[in-house]
């Protein structure tokens, strides 16, 4: 009888177990499906002007939309981009912050141990994808980065980061190419290089196309070669580094993804995930991406994932030329 009874209770507590697991479950799907109840912030580790600010601001109105709460952008510069990124990864894992990522710091990240791993973040998905493009000032002599070799003396890139990918991109043509290049670093954000080369301060500088049009209209800087696997339409004369006998070097255009504090819950990471496919597909969001020159890259945050760890592995065997340059 004892037996009997023992059973009995052992039956009665899964039973009671079961049902309050479900009822868990069951309120925390439901919490999930009320989220957002507030305002989702989108961290931007440099000054307003930018790459990164111009396409979360460009997100933030039509993402707000369709998640149904405000999306506010918060530029938080300083570090190379690392106060933000350091912001975000100790954030709460809630769904209520995400951060413009890039490749920048999976290249700081493969120099040197840094207080976050990018790898550990909750990717949302990739918003824009455009080629980098190298801009000289208007009245340079220089005409093609063929002509970085016969220079006759070392050339500049100004730089807001030391691990830009149009930095590393020449880190590694200046090494096969053997001509002096020298990295003027301290710059804020693209607009600060931009008047870096007007200035005089450095031959040249990288950027996407959106943060560099205004100031090829006003006749102050022209670009001289691009960095990505096809030509651009607005500069189709303008020949890819590919075509000047780099083609592994075709790969380091401008990507920006949103990512989210790690441990995010995968139900948030998909509700954001949702309203940014949405938001890259809208009318609304296309027409200002094509009056700001932004090419739209809609990835999903699985897709991100691997293409992200794809770039750690791509970018591995090239940190001795990085050091070598970073050093100086």
């Amino acid at each position: 009888m004892k037996a009997s009874g023992d059973k009995k209770g052992f039956v009665f507590v899964v039973l009671f177990i079961c049902f309050f697991g479900v009822f868990a479950i069951d309120a925390l799907s439901a919490a999930e499906k009320d989220f957002p109840t507030k305002e989702v912030t989108i961290l931007v580790g440099y000054q307003a002007g930018g790459g990164r600010d111009i396409i979360a601001r460009g997100l933030s109105k039509t993402m707000s939309k369709h998640l149904g709460v405000p999306v506010v952008v918060l530029n938080e510069p300083g570090a190379g981009g690392a106060r933000a990124l350091i912001h975000a990864y100790h954030a709460a894992p809630d769904g209520y912050t995400m951060i413009v990522g890039a490749c920048t710091e999976i290249l700081d990240q493969i120099l040197q141990p840094q207080d976050f791993d990018v790898k550990k973040f909750g990717f949302v998905g990739r918003a824009q994808t455009m080629a980098n493009v190298l801009f000289v000032r208007s009245d340079s002599p220089l005409k093609s980065i063929k002509d970085f070799k016969t220079f006759g003396k070392p050339i500049r890139h100004a730089a807001f980061s030391l691990t830009s990918p149009h930095g590393v991109a020449m880190m590694i043509y200046a090494d096969r190419e053997k001509f002096p290049l020298v990295m003027v670093g301290g710059y804020q954000g693209v607009p600060g290089t931009i008047m870096g080369v007007i200035r005089g301060e450095a031959e040249f500088y990288g950027s996407q196309l959106s943060s560099s049009m205004s100031y090829v209209k006003a006749g102050q800087v022209r670009p001289i070669a691009v960095l990505d696997k096809k030509r651009v339409p607005e500069f189709p004369d303008i020949p890819t580094v590919g075509e000047m006998g780099h083609k592994d070097l075709d790969v380091l255009s401008l990507d920006y993804w949103l990512m989210a504090p790690p441990q995010t819950p995968k139900p948030r990471l998909q509700v954001l995930e949702d309203a940014l496919m949405k938001t890259l597909k809208d009318p609304e969001f296309l027409a200002w991406a094509k009056g700001a020159s932004v090419e739209p890259g809609p990835l999903s945050g699985e897709e991100t994932t691997k293409m992200v760890l794809s770039l750690f592995s791509l970018f591995e065997p090239y940190k001795g030329i990085m050091e070598k340059y970073i050093k100086k």
